[in-house]
């Protein structure tokens, strides 16, 4: 049995099987309804499988002459990634995470453009909701006195338009870097709109002997939750994120053949030949096989998991409406094709129902806040703030996002769930 069939499906098998880990427990004891699939997910079933069996039959060297077996199975995980992007399987570049695709894409780009014109201090377009490994990043490259960045606003109901970034561009504009769904809002950002128009900039460019703009774009939590395809977003670069796609927490950098040169001229390592020399490091073998078996199964049942979120979502909606009324605000609902489906930002009209005091005085629900709170100080999340939210809303955000696995009856504890939290909460701060 040859390498590709090894790691190749049955996911028809197991797609029915459920989310691992559905009845875990919580510290309480009770049984938890997740509900915090935007932070990361259970490994599919399937991707458990290939990784278990990678782990017994694949952990020879890739490097060493008498694996090839070995090479081969990371080459159809390769594939399989490439395949769900829509991209040749030489433009996919593995790495170990999210933030380091992000980091590396950044400082290549940036350097490799700066090496270019020394005299010119390169040009960056970005938004004010980026994750930090964006955001953080474009500040250190900053205070370094590698770039300016222009960080265009997202307050019209979570997204940017993309005639603010492309009147942003100039002459020593670089990279424009716009993430693809908000990991808090679930907001979808225009960048296939955005590379549209640029293109006729790009062409005049090359007319004036002036560098290209390279789009970047960080597609952690759209994918596996809307279909995304690098031909159709006209990107030059794309950070792919395991874990949020049912897979392991591994990570791949998608780069069109034109700019590799850019990221190998500025490695964040130094070391051996691996991924063609991009990326130095022995191959995590399992991750690699793990990741590529996620996204085979994302290509495979997308279609069904959208619209089983679908229907989760509206039936959440619905409940959350009849339970609370207008007591409750869902932010950035009712944009349809602009939103995530699977995203429900939450705040409760009431000042004592902050996000954090409502998730502790839940028995069930595992969700995330938009607030983040030390040594008793809770500070609003900016994402939030700066998609157009008061600080007050920001504070009383709870972020809901549901899987391909969530049921109506998950959906129903969890309102009744955020029920009694609520009702505990305003009868203990009743005077």
């Amino acid at each position: 049995m040859d390498a590709d069939r090894r790691i190749t499906i049955s996911v028809q098998q197991t797609e029915d099987e459920g989310d691992v880990g559905a009845g875990d427990r919580n510290r309480r004891g009770w049984k938890a309804v997740y509900m915090d699939h935007n932070a990361t997910t259970p490994m599919h079933p399937e991707v458990i499988r290939v990784m278990t069996e990678a782990m017994s039959r694949y952990w020879r060297n890739p490097s060493s002459d008498y694996a090839p077996e070995v090479r081969e199975a990371i080459s159809s995980a390769r594939k399989q990634v490439a395949d769900m992007v829509s991209c040749s399987p030489e433009e996919i570049i593995f790495v170990s995470s999210g933030t380091e695709a992000n980091n590396w894409i950044l400082e290549s780009v940036l350097a490799a453009t700066t090496a270019n014109s020394p005299s010119d201090k390169s040009h960056v377009i970005t938004s004010d909701i980026e994750h930090v490994a964006v955001g953080l990043k474009l500040e250190e490259l900053e205070r370094r006195g590698c770039c300016e960045v222009d960080r265009v606003s997202a307050a019209d109901h979570g997204r940017v338009r993309a005639s603010d970034v492309i009147k942003r561009v100039r002459p020593g504009t670089r990279l424009i870097s716009i993430m693809l769904a908000n990991n808090e809002t679930g907001c979808i950002q225009p960048v296939d709109e955005i590379a549209r128009q640029l293109r006729p900039i790009n062409s005049k460019r090359k007319e004036c002997n002036l560098p290209v703009v390279l789009v970047h774009t960080d597609s952690a939590q759209a994918v596996g939750k809307m279909p995304v395809s690098t031909e159709e977003l006209g990107v030059d670069f794309l950070t792919i994120v395991g874990h949020k796609f049912y897979g392991p927490r591994s990570a791949a950098v998608f780069c069109n053949r034109e700019n590799l040169k850019l990221l190998k001229e500025r490695r964040m390592f130094q070391g051996g030949g691996q991924e063609r020399s991009l990326r130095p490091g022995t191959e995590n073998t399992v991750d690699i096989i793990g990741l590529g078996m996620a996204a085979e199964t994302v290509r495979c049942f997308l279609r069904s998991w959208c619209e089983n979120i679908r229907v989760t979502g509206a039936y959440f909606v619905t409940r959350l409406n009849e339970t609370f009324g207008e007591s409750a605000v869902l932010s950035f609902v009712g944009m349809q094709n602009d939103i995530l489906p699977n995203t429900f930002s939450i705040s409760f009209r009431d000042h004592r129902l902050k996000g954090p005091t409502v998730l502790k005085n839940c028995n069930v629900i595992q969700a995330s806040t938009g607030a983040a709170c030390h040594t008793g100080l809770c500070s609003a999340s900016s994402a939030l703030m700066n998609s157009g939210l008061t600080e007050e809303a920001a504070l009383n955000t709870i972020r809901l996002s549901v899987g391909k696995d969530t049921t109506t009856k998950d959906i129903d504890v969890a309102i009744a769930d955020l029920t009694q939290a609520v009702q505990k909460i305003t009868s203990e701060t009743v005077q």
